[in-house]
Order: structure tokens, then C-alpha cells, then sequence
């Protein structure tokens, strides 16, 4: 699929991206051209199954499907929350709205950001500029408060050289991004130890790292590592699976623990998914 996919956010993502830079995505998301006639925010939601809002709009993100990302079909599981087993979005409109479960990864280069209103007006709030920006707020629109460097293990990455680097698929080219001062010409620095260069695509390697193990015999992905303890998704939305492990929804069936100590996994695997 080359089209742009778009992706209805809850409040609380909606949120970390504005103030946080959040730059992970995965989880249910449509083409953005099969939606365009669930124009509102209202009819939005509707096709969604989710609670009315107390504000008058939703936000959404418009992106093309990230290099080495997989879409797979909804789970039929029943679960406390929407999972459209038939594989579509509610009839609403007449509209016939395909859904799908996009792997976590990260956004890819010139998402953007909109606030849909309930009277249909659309608002341009940020794009995603790439790893080594991250998101830039629309004029007139507060800032993005933070950024962060991308995990090695959430998103598309490029061998260059030997060196392994974040990186952003553009058509046409490459953007690989470092986050220690690398050597040679032909860098641009955008910030303190963040610095990019463009390739061609024939010039590199481009993947994206699969990190699988299991925590209390559970298949997880690890999502980033810091020190001696890991973050990790699970790989199940079984509610009572991720209860046991304490385990928070930080999207509709997507279930991740923090703060878990890198010895309590076990069967641990690196792998490495090729552009296709």
C-alpha cells in the first residue's frame, strides 16, 4: 500500500505528540482517502464506536505507511473495546471504510497532524519532520514543547558505511540521523549530538529491528532500552493477560510495561525486517 493511512488519536496520544514529540505509531489505522467522507469530527466517532468527547473535534495524523511497517487484519476476539472483526470501520455515511492493525513503528517523514471539528472545519496542528527533527508545530500553534531521540528499536533504520542509523524513507532518497557527532562533510547538525545526512537509497541498507522475548512467558517486543530496564509491547490484547502483568493500554488493544528489568526476559531474538 502506498496511500496515505490516517489514524484517529485519543486525547491522551494526541496530547504526548503535542507536548512530547511522541513519535511512535502503530495500532488501527484507515486510508485516509476510503475516510475523506467521514468529514467531522462527529462522524468520526460514530465509525469509530468511541465515547462522545467533551471537545468539539478529534485529532488525527496523515502519514504514509512507513517503509518496513506490516499491516495485518483486525482480531475477531471480543474485547471491552471497538476491534471491527469484519475488518471495516461501522457503516456511517454510506462510507465502506477498510481497517487494519499497523505494526509500531515509528512515523514516517511529513506525517501531519489535524484537529477535525464537528462542523467539519480541519485544522493543520504539526508535521513530523523525521528523526532528527521530530514535530513542528503549524504557524501560529503553540510549539512542541520536547523531543526526544528515536529508539533504536521502533522505527526505520539504515546501515551507511558500516554504522547503523536512524533514518526516514523519502521518495527518492534517505535520511539517516546520528545522534553522536559523526566524522567527515556532508552533515547537517539541527540541535545538541543530533546531526543528518541524505543518501540515494542505493547508497544503504534500509530495516527495521524486531526486539522479541517473553516477560513471565508472554511474547513482548522491546520498544526501548534504558540503563538496565526495558519498555516493551505485548503481543497479545488479552486484558486479562495484561492485567497479570500490570500492564497499561496506551491505545485501543495495545498494551506496553515500563521499568521492567532487562534480566526478567527471557528467549530474547533480534530480527530484522527488510524493506519490501
Amino acid at each position: 500500500m502506498t496511500s496515505v493511512l490516517q489514524k484517529l488519536l485519543h486525547p491522551g496520544m494526541s496530547q504526548l505528540i503535542r507536548e512530547r514529540g511522541y513519535s511512535q505509531v502503530g495500532g488501527f489505522v484507515v486510508e485516509a482517502g476510503a475516510a475523506r467522507d467521514l468529514s467531522t469530527g462527529s462522524t468520526l466517532r460514530e465509525a469509530y464506536g468511541v465515547s462522545p468527547s467533551a471537545e468539539p473535534w478529534v485529532d488525527v495524523v496523515r502519514f504514509a505507511l512507513p517503509a518496513c511497517a506490516m499491516l495485518s487484519a483486525p482480531p475477531h476476539a471480543e474485547r471491552p473495546w471497538p476491534t471491527y472483526p469484519s475488518g471495516f470501520l461501522r457503516p456511517v455515511r454510506s462510507a465502506i471504510v477498510p481497517v487494519w492493525i499497523l505494526s509500531t513503528t515509528r512515523y514516517s517523514p511529513g506525517a501531519e497532524l489535524w484537529r477535525v471539528h464537528d462542523d467539519g472545519r480541519q485544522e493543520f496542528i504539526a508535521a513530523y519532520e523525521g528523526a532528527a527533527r521530530g514535530w513542528i508545530a503549524a504557524r501560529g500553534v503553540p510549539p512542541v514543547r520536547e523531543w526526544h531521540p528515536s529508539s533504536r528499536y521502533v522505527g526505520t533504520r539504515a546501515v551507511w558505511n558500516g554504522t547503523e542509523y536512524a533514518a526516514d524513507v523519502r521518495p527518492g532518497d534517505v535520511e539517516i540521523t546520528s545522534y553522536v557527532e559523526p566524522g567527515g562533510d556532508g552533515w547537517v547538525q539541527h540541535r545538541g549530538a543530533t546531526w543528518s545526512r541524505t543518501l540515494s537509497p542505493n547508497e544503504c541498507e534500509v530495516y527495521e529491528l524486531s526486539f522479541r522475548a517473553a516477560l513471565d512467558g508472554v511474547p513482548v517486543r522491546v520498544l526501548e532500552v534504558t540503563g538496565s530496564t526495558v519498555r516493551a509491547q505485548l503481543l497479545t490484547d488479552d486484558p486479562a493477560v495484561a492485567g497479570r502483568l500490570s500492564a497499561v493500554m496506551v491505545d485501543y488493544g495495545v498494551f506496553e510495561v515500563a521499568g521492567v528489568a532487562g534480566q526478567a526476559l527471557t528467549n530474547t531474538q533480534l530480527l530484522a525486517n527488510g524493506r519490501g
